[in-house]
């Protein structure tokens, strides 16, 4: 009975912010093309990132994320074509989003181009109320079930070790339960590589989101050794510290664990946050970026 009513807590919980919601991952500090749909034109060769998230480990009704992109360059064209896809769970939520992408990039010089890019999908949201522990008069599913459509855009500027970008997120909510502020995300990313020597460089990075009138901002740098092994810690203000690894097991996959541990106002939360990333990169001839 303790676990349902804190999935019922959850439930609450969820409920109370039914607006707009993209699941949280830390590595988006690294893989920016699960936000920013533009983020894919830096990129020659077809891809797959795949993302698992296990918030709070061992809580009940504690969010579980999964997510995948899929980019396919046409580079004739400076073009690139994919598909993201992100399912989570959390108390008695499940969310299921969709979507196609297309980007383009344009050469702005010998060392600097941007990046553009559109997104357009399916937001699916569903609570199993088989599983709730009702406080008071039970409520239909059917009043918070929902389908909609939303799409984003995305804006990137790479120029040598420098990059730049921000991203919209728009899905137009219907109802009186609504605010606003709700139906949008914004973000904004910036990092800059600096070379140490041929083996070693160093990459303090930054991602910010505003969602539904709320700031998240994640502030890191990695430490990168010969393009095999990334090391790297961040702080989620006022919220993780987040433990960063990934490492290159071949020319065609690279894998990535991060750790966050609670800080701040959630600092009492004493459950770790597991996440796993897989990127598959299928290399042929070599074709640098300017080049295309």
């Amino acid at each position: 009975m303790k676990k349902l009513l804190i999935i019922n807590i959850l439930l609450l919980v969820a409920i109370a912010g039914k607006s707009q919601y993209i699941p949280q991952f830390s590595q988006l500090i690294q893989t920016l093309e699960f936000i920013n749909p533009g983020y894919n034109a830096s990129k020659v060769d077809p891809s797959a990132v795949l993302l698992y998230r296990n918030q709070w480990t061992g809580f009940v009704g504690a969010p579980k994320s999964y997510a995948a992109n899929v980019n396919i360059p046409v580079n004739k064209w400076h073009a690139g074509f994919g598909a993201n896809v992100l399912a989570e769970t959390r108390g008695l939520i499940n969310q299921t989003d969709a979507a196609l992408n297309a980007c383009v990039d344009v050469k702005l010089s010998t060392l600097s181009f941007m990046t553009f890019g559109l997104s357009a999908g399916i937001e699916t949201k569903r609570i199993d109320m088989e599983r709730a522990v009702y406080l008071g008069a039970p409520f239909a599913a059917d009043e918070y079930n929902a389908n909609h459509f939303y799409t984003a855009v995305g804006i990137n500027l790479f120029a040598q070790n420098l990059h730049i970008g921000g991203a919209f997120h728009l899905t137009p909510l219907k109802g009186t339960y609504y605010k606003s502020n709700e139906s949008f995300s914004l973000y904004f990313n910036s990092s800059y590589l600096f070379t140490i020597n041929d083996d070693w460089a160093v990459k303090p990075a930054l991602v910010y989101r505003h969602f539904a009138g709320y700031n998240d901002l994640d502030i890191g740098a990695f430490v990168l050794y010969k393009d095999f092994v990334w090391i790297g810690l961040a702080n989620r203000i006022n919220s993780a510290m987040i433990f960063f690894a990934d490492f290159k097991v071949t020319d065609f996959l690279r894998v990535g664990y991060s750790y966050d541990l609670s800080v701040g106002k959630t600092s009492n939360i004493q459950y770790g946050t597991h996440e796993i990333g897989l990127e598959f990169t299928l290399p042929h001839k070599k074709t640098a970026q300017f080049q295309r």
